[in-house]
C-alpha cells in the first residue's frame, strides 16, 4: 500500500486527541461551568502522560508490533471518547470525564511512540523524507478538527440537544472508531523487529549524557523556562475569548471560537513555523534565536489591549490578536526545537536524549499551566492583569539566552 494512503489519516488521528485533551477540553469545562483554577490545574496535569512517554517507549518496542499498537490504541481512543459523551450526561461528569481524559492521555502517548516508529519502519528514507512535510500538514488539519470543528459541531448540536458536549463527544468517538478501521486496512505489515532487551539498560548512559553536558543547567533552565508566559497563556486564552463581557471577556460563541481559534489560529500558527524555519536556515540559530523568542512573546500585548478595550466579539481587533499572537508563537517556537536539536547534536544517544529533552518541553508547559488558574485567581480573575503577568513571565527564558547562546554553533 502507497504511503499516500495511510500516513495522511495516521497524523490526523495523532493530533485529535492530543488537541482535545491539552486544549478543547479548557473550552468544554468553562462551558459547563467548572472553575478556571480547577480545569487549568487537571487539564495540564494531563501533559504528564507525554512528559513521561519516553520512559514506556521500549515496552512499546518489545512488545507486540508498531501496527498493533496503531490499531488497538486508534479504538481505544474511540471507546474513550464515547464512554466520555455518555459519561457528560451524568451528575459526577466532571471527575469522570477527567479520569476519562487521563486514559485517553496514555492511550494517545503510547499511540505517538508507534506511529512515529512505524513511519521509519514502513517508509524507506527517500519516502520518509517525501512524506515529512504531508505528515505535518494533515497533522495540523486534525488540530484544525480538534480545536476548529469540534467547537463549531458543539455550536450547531446545541440546536438539537440539551448536551451538545455529550452529542459531539460521541460523534467523535463513533468517527475515530471509522478512522481506526480505515487505517487497520490501509496500513502495510512491514516486518517489525522488537527492540533489545537490553534496551532500558542505556537510560543510565542516556541520562548521564544529557545532564553532563556542558552548560546543562543553563540549557535544562532554558527549556523549563522558555514557555513559562506561553504556557500559562494557552490556559486562559480560551475561557477569556468565550467568557462573557461583564465577566472581562470577549464574549465569542462556540462557532465564532472555532473559526478563529482553533482555525485561523491554527493556519497563522502553521505559516510562522514554516516562516520560522525558512529564517532559522538562512541566519542561523545564533543570529535568529533573539528576533525569533521576542516574536514569540511581545505579540502577548495584543491580549493585553483587547482585554483592556473589549471590543465586539467579531471585531478585526480581537481577530488581529489572536492571529499575531498564534503567526508569533509558531515564528518563534522554531528556535526551541532547534536548540534542542543542538543540545545532543553531539551525543552517542541523539534519539533518546531529544525524547528526553522533548519530555522536559513538555514539563515546561505542564508545571505554569498547572498553576496559571491558581494565578489568576490571585490576580481577582482580572484577564487585563493576568496577560501583564503572562508578559513578565516570559523575561527568565529571555534572560538564559546569553549563557545559552554560547552553545550554539555559527
Amino acid at each position: 500500500m502507497k504511503p499516500y494512503a495511510y500516513i495522511p489519516t495516521l497524523y490526523i488521528y495523532e493530533a485529535i486527541p492530543y488537541s482535545i485533551v491539552m486544549t478543547t477540553s479548557v473550552l468544554m469545562y468553562q462551558q459547563l461551568g467548572i472553575s478556571t483554577a480547577s480545569y487549568a490545574f487537571w487539564t495540564s496535569l494531563l501533559y504528564l502522560p507525554w512528559t513521561i512517554k519516553p520512559l514506556w517507549s521500549p515496552i512499546v518496542e518489545s512488545i507486540g508490533t508498531k501496527r498493533m499498537w496503531i490499531v488497538s490504541t486508534q479504538i481505544l481512543i474511540a471507546i474513550l471518547f464515547a464512554i466520555m459523551g455518555i459519561a457528560l450526561r451524568c451528575d459526577a461528569f466532571y471527575a469522570i470525564s477527567l479520569i476519562g481524559l487521563a486514559l485517553i492521555a496514555f492511550t494517545s502517548a503510547s499511540h505517538d511512540i508507534a506511529c512515529d516508529g512505524f513511519y521509519i519502519l514502513a517508509l524507506n528514507e527517500k519516502e520518509q523524507s517525501y512524506y515529512v512535510g504531508i505528515r505535518s500538514t494533515f497533522y495540523r488539519l486534525g488540530t484544525m478538527a480538534a480545536i476548529g470543528l469540534m467547537p463549531i459541531i458543539v455550536g450547531h448540536m446545541g440546536g438539537y440537544t440539551d448536551n451538545p458536549w455529550s452529542a459531539s463527544f460521541i460523534i467523535l468517538g463513533i468517527t475515530l472508531a471509522v478512522l481506526a478501521v480505515t487505517n487497520g486496512i490501509m496500513m502495510p505489515m512491514p516486518t517489525d523487529k522488537t527492540a533489545s532487551k537490553n534496551s532500558i539498560s542505556i537510560y543510565g548512559d542516556v541520562i548521564r549524557s544529557f545532564f553532563s553536558k556542558p552548560g546543562a543547567v543553563s540549557a535544562i533552565a532554558f527549556m523549563l523556562l522558555f514557555r513559562l508566559g506561553e504556557a500559562q497563556l494557552a490556559k486562559i486564552a480560551t475561557p477569556f475569548l468565550v467568557d462573557a463581557t461583564e465577566n472581562g471577556g470577549i464574549g465569542l460563541t462556540e462557532t465564532q471560537y472555532g473559526i478563529l481559534y482553533g482555525t485561523a489560529g491554527v493556519i497563522a500558527l502553521t505559516l510562522g513555523g514554516i516562516l520560522g524555519g525558512f529564517a532559522a536556515g538562512k541566519w542561523g540559530l545564533k543570529r535568529s534565536i533573539w528576533p525569533m523568542t521576542l516574536s514569540m512573546n511581545i505579540p502577548n500585548i495584543a491580549y493585553i489591549i483587547i482585554a483592556q478595550l473589549q471590543p465586539a466579539a467579531d471585531s478585526i481587533s480581537v481577530i488581529a490578536a489572536v492571529i499575531v499572537e498564534q503567526f508569533g508563537y509558531g515564528f518563534g517556537f522554531c528556535a526551541y526545537m532547534l536548540f534542542l536539536i543542538e543540545y545532543v547534536r553531539d551525543s552517542k544517544y541523539k534519539t533518546a536524549e531529544y525524547a528526553l529533552a522533548t519530555a522536559i518541553m513538555a514539563l515546561g508547559m505542564m508545571i505554569p499551566g498547572m498553576i496559571s488558574g491558581w494565578a489568576f485567581d490571585q490576580m481577582h480573575q482580572s484577564y487585563e492583569l493576568f496577560f501583564i503577568y503572562v508578559l513578565a513571565c516570559c523575561i527568565p527564558g529571555m534572560a538564559l539566552i546569553p549563557l545559552i547562546k554560547k552553545q550554539i554553533r555559527e
